[in-house]
């Protein structure tokens, strides 16, 4: 299993133009073949800054992620957007269990 976990951060003046951007990439995202889910949330402490939780199968699911047009379309976006940090890892995880 993979998980994906980070955050972007934007220009607070940005956040709104963000989050339209990311909206259709999260919402397709989840539908593609191997996500077992794909979110992204506005930080409660830090204005501008965005949380990405995403979880896939495995490296073969996350790899065709990046193809996807609705993926072209959000790096386009991104261009016009003043990104001023972040940082996202990707984790391999071995083991899972409900906590809850």
């Amino acid at each position: 299993m993979i998980v994906i976990q980070g955050f972007l951060d934007f220009h607070p003046d940005d956040a709104d133009k963000f989050e339209a951007l990311v909206l259709p990439l999260q919402k397709a995202s989840a539908t593609e073949p191997g996500c077992v889910s794909y979110h992204f949330s506005r930080d409660l402490e830090v204005p501008g800054r965005f949380r990405v939780a995403e979880c896939w199968e495995n490296d073969s699911d996350l790899g065709p992620h990046f193809q996807t047009p609705e993926m072209a379309a959000f790096q386009a976006g991104m261009k016009d957007l003043r990104r001023t940090g972040g940082g996202v890892w990707k984790h391999s995880v071995s083991d899972r269990s409900k906590m809850m």
